[in-house]
């Protein structure tokens, strides 16, 4: 094919720079497919991983978005998970293929409707904050799919607004017969303006870039990406 596209592949400033200028030039077609053939990781090519020592491969990680989620904190798991192999499956409450708006105008496809997909075939779940957790936490099926990631010990990530989704899911009680908030006795940090529901919730609130407790890894806003990135690959690394 005589179009070459790299806008899908995550690949660092500096290599998209020399990919399209060496594109520019016909007769190095033949070293770009190479180059291509090497870098990709040869079970993460269909996912478009461009790391050769990408962590995530054989990973699945759920993307829980809604209307008005906060651009960022989509975007960069999405595409930070995409480069470490992991496949992402963008999930909402809304059917499959809706085009869901971001804060900024951002715009990400739904690609399963939450009745679509189950807690035991995912490794981890990322949930971004803005508006959208305000939906989300009413969606039944989200907050039994977090309820079950918890119970099963695997990642679940909560930046910004998104904890709210850690207070409407419930787990055990750890020692009476009742449910609790998923953030009941962790300690947690999110966006300062649900503190108080945080702490209503039985959470021990933090203040810092990142808190990691048992499974559940939360930050505060996008400046704390990526500490909480780097957190959320490394616990996902060591699902089985």
């Amino acid at each position: 094919n005589d179009t070459l596209s790299i806008s899908h592949l995550c690949l660092s400033g500096p290599t998209v720079a020399l990919i399209r200028h060496v594109s520019a030039h016909w007769c190095t077609r033949p070293f770009l497919i190479c180059f291509f053939q090497c870098q990709l990781h040869p079970t993460a090519r269909g996912n478009m991983a461009f790391k050769p020592d990408a962590k995530l491969v054989g990973k699945r990680v759920a993307l829980f978005v809604d209307f008005m989620y906060e651009d960022m904190e989509a975007q960069y798991p999405l595409f930070r998970l995409k480069e470490e192999g992991a496949e992402v499956v963008v999930v909402s409450g809304k059917p499959a293929g809706t085009k869901i708006t971001g804060k900024h105008g951002y715009p990400i496809i739904v690609e399963k409707h939450i009745d679509e997909v189950k807690a035991a075939d995912f490794h981890a779940v990322v949930l971004p904050g803005g508006f959208a957790p305000d939906y989300m936490r009413r969606e039944k099926a989200m907050l039994a799919f977090i309820s079950e990631l918890h119970e099963a010990r695997k990642p679940i990530a909560a930046i910004c607004h998104g904890p709210w989704m850690l207070c409407s899911a419930k787990k055990p009680h750890p020692t009476e017969d009742r449910s609790v908030p998923v953030c009941y006795g962790l300690k947690t940090t999110s966006f300062v303006a649900i503190k108080d529901d945080v702490e209503n919730a039985g959470a021990i609130f933090v203040d810092e870039p990142v808190a990691c407790d048992q499974n559940v890894i939360t930050s505060r806003t996008p400046k704390d990406m990526t500490p909480w990135m780097l957190k959320i690959i490394e616990q996902t690394q060591q699902m089985a």
